[in-house]
């Protein structure tokens, strides 16, 4: 994904754009160097459509393999996937800290000292009642 033309960044979120992939990468992330049978079972994903997950997520970097004897082995590879979240991260506005910053609002707080827009509104019956 280091590359400078942007061609690999398309490919890593191209993979990471599929669940099925998704899943294939966390199963990956906690078990190192898995036959790809294994993936397949765990997974519930038939054969030849794993090889074309596995195929796309070796060629944008997120996967490394290695043979023993006759098998593939697949481990996460987890620097390219460290790449793409700081990518990511780059693309976030900067914000201030809400904890420094009285000006900075969060969203999801309540506000303590706020009032009822709608004093004295009478609260709506709930259309089903008391079944």
């Amino acid at each position: 994904m280091s590359r400078n033309n942007g061609e690999g960044e398309e490919s890593v979120f191209a993979a990471l754009a599929h669940r099925s992939r998704r899943d294939i990468l966390r199963h990956l992330r906690a078990h190192d160097f898995v036959r790809a049978g294994d993936i397949g079972d765990a997974l519930g994903i038939g054969p030849s459509t794993l090889s074309g997950h596995l195929r796309m997520l070796r060629a944008a970097g997120l996967v490394e393999t290695r043979r023993r004897g006759t098998e593939i082995q697949y481990r996460l590879q987890m620097t390219v996937l460290d790449e793409a979240i700081l990518l990511l991260h780059g693309l976030r506005p900067e914000r201030a800290d809400a904890a420094t910053d009285p000006h900075v609002t969060d969203p999801h707080a309540t506000d303590p000292h706020a009032t009822d827009p709608h004093p004295g509104a009478a609260a709506v019956p709930d259309p089903q009642g008391d079944r």
